[in-house]
């Protein structure tokens, strides 16, 4: 297949390469702002580099796409693609809020467009785990709590993406960047849709014009509850992040550790099972799945639909945080 690669700067970018070359991916054309990047990944794919990703579209002839970008950008991106017709895949949040990506949604749904964005917890060995204990054990966690603090801000000018901390081109900081691979598997894992939503965002540790922590509590008045709470308060250093989490079920206690997952289960010995939880390599089992759906004309399980779900709970988590007051969703 031929691809084209938009605004590669995204820190997530790298963690795409090995597996799209692997795929036998012929890239032919890609764009970002940066000339750096430009010549930097052109050189890599043995494509042409463009500044603006409009450009790459009106002079490429592809089979798919694989887009990135500021979050403020992303739905005018997603729909030029939409309008070309041919599946891709577009970086979380796909919009800078629901109703964007809803929209987006709901046209990929019209024209049967295969879309895919990178909820990549969804490709991990913790999301088989909890489906097996849910489905084939009867397990209903009605709470769960996951922690996911990762560097300091000052990290996206380092990359080049500055635009993360400015509140009209990424649409906040943690919240709106790092909850929704949480809320997604919150929301998937519920016994029920939440109904209420309480946010308390916080900038005081780095205090940047977008949050550096965010709690988030979600509930269900039919029963179920979770919290999220993500953070740029890691500090800088060669351990990348914190990343915890437990889920609790009448019968089943599921908790992290550096090591894997403790499942406990009544009258039985805990079982520990070894598994890595770092998130980057979950991106190049997205981006091989993605590409074996496309081939195959098959319905994606991450798609705007998902990111509709979850951009639904951030909006009602900045009103809340804006007002002080939980919000009804």
């Amino acid at each position: 297949m031929k691809a084209v690669l938009l605004e590669v700067s995204h820190w997530h970018f790298p963690l795409y390469i090995k597996d799209l070359l692997a795929e036998g991916i012929e890239v032919v054309g890609l764009s970002d702002k940066s000339k750096r990047i430009r010549e930097k990944y052109s050189k890599v794919f043995s494509c042409k580099g463009y500044e603006d990703w409009r450009e790459t579209l009106e002079n490429s002839s592809f089979d798919i796409a694989f887009a990135f970008g500021e979050h403020a950008e992303m739905y005018s991106i997603a729909m030029s693609l939409l309008t070309n017709g041919h599946p891709f895949s577009i970086e979380k949040p796909a919009g800078i809020n629901s109703q964007q990506v809803n929209a987006l949604s709901k046209i990929a749904a019209s024209n049967k467009t295969i879309v895919g964005v990178p909820l990549v917890q969804r490709f991990g060995p913790l999301f088989d785990l909890l489906k097996s204990l849910t489905e084939e054990e009867g397990a209903i966690f009605q709470s769960s709590s996951w922690r996911f603090n990762a560097g300091p801000p000052s990290r996206y000018n380092e990359m080049r993406c500055d635009w993360m901390l400015k509140p009209e081109n990424s649409g906040g900081g943690c919240l709106i960047n790092l909850a929704p691979h949480f809320i997604d598997l919150a929301l998937t894992f519920m016994p029920f849709v939440p109904d209420n939503i309480f946010v308390r965002t916080d900038n005081g540790l780095h205090n940047t014009a977008v949050e550096d922590t965010a709690t988030l509590i979600m509930t269900s008045k039919s029963g179920g509850q979770a919290t999220v709470q993500t953070g740029y308060n890691f500090p800088n250093s060669s351990v990348k992040r914190e990343y915890s989490f437990s889920l609790s079920a009448k019968d089943h206690y599921v908790q992290s550790s550096p090591d894997g997952v403790a499942v406990i289960r009544s009258g039985k010995p805990t079982e520990f099972i070894k598994m890595n939880l770092d998130s980057d390599p979950l991106y190049g089992v997205y981006v091989r799945s993605f590409c074996r759906a496309v081939r195959k004309n098959e319905v994606f399980s991450s798609g705007l639909n998902r990111m509709t779900a979850t951009m639904k709970i951030i909006d009602a988590g900045y009103k809340s945080a804006a007002r002080g007051l939980a919000v009804p969703v």
